[in-house]
């Protein structure tokens, strides 16, 4: 017998139904790691840096690469965050906008135009490499620290 599905169709799979008192065989597990085994792989490691026997690549971070016994043993540099300073006026804005304020309205509070408010959120937006108002605000509260000032806690 053919099918005339056509390519969207799906296929159902039907698996047979398990004799009563047999349960789905286990989910392979890890094994626990050995101490035992990673002590001689830290010996081993420090060996091969000792000797210099593993591969770097600086441009990329890359401190040490090297597989030892089945395990891959990676260094990779970890850059430090970056730390975005906002301008007085920028961060006022900003905190604005995390409370809720329209551009409008952040305008009229700070005496200057729409078109200037829209040029601190364009910059703002460039500097926390972020495309929202909304993101920019997650981006202040949960890096910069800004999140007493966003949602001071109530007494």
């Amino acid at each position: 017998m053919t099918s005339h599905l056509g390519p969207t169709a799906s296929r159902m799979v039907v698996q047979a139904p398990r004799p009563a008192g047999h349960a789905a065989p286990p989910t392979p597990r890890r094994a626990a790691v050995d101490p035992a085994r990673l002590e001689r792989l830290c010996l081993e490691l420090a060996t091969l840096v000792r000797l210099g026997d593993h591969h770097t690549d600086e441009r990329e971070g890359v401190l040490l690469d090297v597989t030892i016994g089945g395990v891959r043993c990676l260094f990779i540099e970890q850059e430090p965050a970056l730390r975005v300073t906002l301008s007085p006026r920028e961060r006022q804005v900003a905190l604005m906008v995390a409370h809720g304020r329209t551009n409008q309205a952040i305008a009229t509070s700070l005496d200057i135009s729409v078109w200037t408010v829209s040029t601190h959120l364009r910059r703002i937006f460039a500097k926390l490499a972020v495309s929202s108002r909304a993101e920019m605000v997650a981006r202040l509260v949960a890096e910069h620290d800004y999140s007493p000032l966003v949602a001071p806690d109530e007494p």
